[in-house]
């Protein structure tokens, strides 16, 4: 009786989403389930540090074994709702194939898990990723870029994320925590900041923060908001968002050395100095708020503070064992992969690896890597397609940042890749795909740079071509 009251429950609000992602189809406002799916994801993240425990309620829905999450809900109506109003594509190009191809792929690899009778509790929370990553791309990358450039959406996307990464820096300092049973949405030791959270703002914040130095008319409160945004990775304590970070700040450095750089961009020393009082204000918070709820002296300055900070990331005994495991789960999924390298596991596939903390041995679907959950489950086949996939967004994403001729698309361009790597990059220690809030936020970012590239002709050749400018006029 309570499945068929949640399924009654969701049937009906699936329809109540049809109905307005329809009319947001019809009335040119498409963008707004992107942003909603955005704002969805950040307030979730927020409220629960680990996306493994989050309570049932709104953003859990689901009774005994059967539950399911909002992205997926939400990006299966949305896709629904664009299939009804505009019916199928009419083309696509060869790099959204090759993410078909990688869904298609993925959904063999799932009846491959049925055959080999893996794990029927995996098999089904794993192929889910076609929906977040492949589902998360398709829905952005039918939306005309402008459309998310034009509207306010994004700024108030940058500024609602700084409100809350500000509040949550607060907690996490201060050491407050919530825990209210409140119907709908129970609170769970909400207050310290959690590493989806961290990855959220700091996506957002890169992408606020170029967008705005390219504008001629750019806002101080937009660029003030960033701070909070970059410095939420250090308030995670988690090696994954501080490999995204790190990846983020080379690959920006490495940019902003190029002459297009010079081109695009327009940094003023002014824009410069009050960036700069809002990172020193933010030092000073960072080392005066532990002493004032502490009641102590103010001892110590803000890079003793970050030093701390990455002395419990990287040093601290808890992360050196859970580094050891981690590598001993690499040696063991390395060799289970290489008994089926070409078409791989099968999804749902489990393994045993010896913990040395406890001294037990653990079963587990996660490898923590990227690359190796990809060529296990999947094979050389599916790890292909994958980088294939992975590197013509990024060879276009640049090539768009170099030549198109809308210099605020080339800059959101240049933004989603550095998001992209990023989140590549945090992948070298984290299983994304299993995250379903970074594996939909990585397929969004695919998603709409993609919408930036086919703006400008839909790859360097065309680009470079002027009558591919005018065929393929931004809108």
């Amino acid at each position: 009786m309570s499945k068929l009251t949640l399924l009654l429950g969701g049937a009906v609000v699936a329809g109540g989403l049809f109905y307005v992602f329809t009319q947001w189809e019809r009335s040119a406002r498409e963008h707004w389930v992107v942003f909603f799916v955005l704002g969805m994801l950040i307030v979730e993240a927020s409220l629960y540090g680990n996306y493994n425990n989050v309570p049932r309620g709104i953003f859990h829905p689901g009774t005994g074994t059967f539950q399911f999450r909002m992205p997926e809900v939400v990006i299966s109506v949305a896709l629904l709702a664009r299939l009804a109003v505009r019916g199928w594509p009419q083309r696509i190009g060869f790099p959204a194939l090759a993410w078909t191809a990688l869904a298609g792929w993925w959904t063999l690899e799932t009846v491959e898990g049925l055959l080999r009778h893996n794990s029927t509790v995996y098999i089904p929370y794993e192929a889910k990723a076609i929906i977040y990553v492949m589902g998360g791309y398709a829905l952005a990358s039918g939306v005309p870029v402008r459309r998310f450039l034009d509207g306010r959406g994004l700024e108030r996307t940058l500024r609602w994320s700084a409100l809350i990464a500000a509040v949550l820096i607060l907690t996490t300092m201060g050491k407050v925590s919530f825990t209210l049973g409140l119907p709908l949405v129970p609170l769970s030791d909400t207050g310290p900041m959690g590493t989806d959270a961290a990855a959220i703002f700091l996506a957002i914040g890169t992408i606020g923060l170029l967008s705005e130095l390219t504008k001629e008319h750019r806002s101080r409160l937009n660029l003030v908001a960033v701070v909070p945004l970059v410095l939420s990775p250090f308030f995670a304590y988690q090696r994954g968002v501080l490999l995204m970070a790190g990846a983020v700040v080379v690959v920006v450095l490495l940019v902003m050395s190029g002459r297009t750089a010079r081109r695009r961009l327009r940094v003023r020393a002014g824009e410069v100095l009050v960036l700069g009082l809002a990172v020193v204000g933010g030092a000073l918070a960072v080392a005066i708020i532990p002493a004032v709820t502490s009641q102590k002296s103010v001892t110590s300055p803000f890079s003793s503070t970050i030093n701390r900070t990455l002395g419990t990331t990287l040093n601290s005994r808890a992360k050196q064992e859970s580094a050891q495991d981690r590598l001993t789960k690499w040696d063991v999924a390395l060799r289970d992969a290489e008994q089926q390298p070409i078409l791989g596991q099968g999804l749902g596939f489990e393994y045993s690896y010896f913990q040395t903390g406890p001294n037990v041995f653990i079963v587990t679907d996660l490898t923590e890597n990227i690359g190796l959950d990809l060529w296990l489950r999947t094979g050389l086949i599916g790890l292909g397609v994958f980088l294939l996939a992975v590197v013509l967004a990024l060879a276009n994403g640049f090539a768009t940042w170099r030549l198109h001729p809308d210099p605020m698309v080339a800059v959101f361009a240049l933004a989603l890749t550095v998001v992209v790597i990023g989140l590549l990059a945090a992948g070298q220690v984290e299983s994304i795909f299993e995250n379903y809030r970074l594996a939909t936020v990585l397929g969004l970012s695919l998603g709409m740079l993609r919408s930036a590239v086919t703006s400008g002709g839909g790859g360097p050749t065309a680009m470079r071509s002027y009558q591919a400018m005018r065929q393929y006029e931004v809108i």
